[in-house]
């Protein structure tokens, strides 16, 4: 494997989100992309039935262009020749976070930049305290929270059909809980000296793939916000099988139980978010931010029937379509998460433990009917 002074990403994970990200970076970045596979089956199959092409077809552009991008330069955990990584991007699902780095821990270090592109929350808490418990050795960590519409093109192989195009928001993730809040000066200074954040903000490719980055407080904001969407549509329509709009006029009381007990583990477990209105309102260098005027429960309850069950009204959410075609879901990073945070901070979750055995028990039972169906 030869490279270039250009700068280097490798991503793990060329799914949907993945590749649509690989494909603009070839695009509109003065960079080399290097896609991880988790196998060397999985690579093989990548060279063999594509030519190592990775293809997206732009749905939201006149003509729905197909875009094919080769990427002569990949690896797998079997094939990685070693050396240091300084720019990996993450965009497995949350609960294959840990597994997918393991074979890579080695090159990474203090150095290598590390972007989480995912749903869910928790997986910062597993980073810190299963991966790198090294304090000296642990990467600079940066989230992004990503809007753009991506699914597979159901007849070809690393084929992908970018539906929408939105924005990617991104921030540096502190290892620290208790250094939720920074500066507006400490995101210039990363944009200014940090090479992959240099990479994402810089145009052409900033204002394609719509990148923003912003301090911890402001993604976190969003995050939360987009996480008790979440914590509703995706687990109740999995137990229920049905289309966002089937529950329009008809879940207000269930999202209330779950946004309400939602919102409580959130106030413990980042009590510096919601309390910085109050610190820092009139502190300058600080973006101004309205927390508990968002995130509160009733508004929370309008907007998620409003945004999940109206404006979404056609859709099929993700963790249905996952227990639909019997794969494992993300239930411990959304419901699950709220319970494993109730149990930290002795909140009682009764609804979200309730909510998320009966996501566990609709893909048993898709399973069990799929295995007898078979025989």
């Amino acid at each position: 494997m030869t490279l270039d002074a250009k700068p280097l990403v490798h991503i793990v994970g060329l799914g949907s989100m993945g590749a649509i990200l690989a494909v603009d970076l070839l695009r509109f970045a003065d960079c080399s992309v290097v896609p991880l596979f988790r196998s060397r089956k999985r690579l093989e199959q990548f060279q063999n039935e594509t030519q190592s092409t990775v293809g997206v077809r732009k749905l939201y552009l006149e003509n729905s262009p197909l875009l094919e991008k080769k990427l002569p330069l990949v690896s797998s955990p079997e094939t990685f020749s070693p050396a240091h990584i300084k720019n990996l991007v993450i965009t497995t699902k949350t609960y294959q976070t840990k597994d997918s780095l393991k074979p890579y821990l080695p090159y990474i270090d203090n150095n290598t930049n590390l972007i989480l592109i995912q749903n869910g929350l928790g997986v910062l808490e597993v980073l810190r305290n299963e991966v790198f418990t090294d304090i000296a050795k642990r990467p600079n960590l940066f989230q992004g929270v990503i809007s753009h519409g991506c699914f597979q093109d159901k007849d070809h192989s690393f084929r992908y059909n970018h539906a929408g195009a939105a924005d990617l928001k991104i921030a540096r993730l502190p290892w620290d809980p208790e250094e939720m809040v920074q500066s507006v000066d400490s995101v210039n200074t990363d944009m200014q000296e940090n090479e992959l954040v240099r990479l994402l903000t810089c145009n052409p490719f900033a204002k394609e793939f719509g990148v923003k980055f912003m301090t911890y407080q402001e993604l976190l904001l969003g995050q939360l916000y987009k996480f008790l969407v979440n914590t509703c549509m995706n687990s109740v329509t999995a137990i229920l099988d049905c289309g966002n709009g089937e529950m329009t006029g008809h879940c207000s009381s269930v999202f209330e139980l779950i946004i309400e007990e939602g919102l409580q583990v959130l106030r413990a477990a980042y009590e510096p978010l919601f309390r910085y209105e109050k610190n820092y309102s009139d502190k300058p260098n600080y973006p101004q931010l309205a927390i508990n005027s968002v995130l509160n429960t009733e508004k929370m309850v309008k907007d998620v029937e409003y945004i999940g069950c109206v404006v979404n009204g056609k859709n099929s959410s993700s963790m249905r379509q996952d227990t639909l075609y019997l794969r494992d879901t993300e239930i411990d990073y959304i419901n699950g998460y709220v319970v494993s945070l109730g149990e930290k901070y002795n909140i009682d979750t009764n609804a979200s433990r309730m909510i998320k055995e009966l996501v566990n028990l609709r893909l048993h039972l898709n399973r069990s009917r799929a295995a007898v169906a078979n025989e």
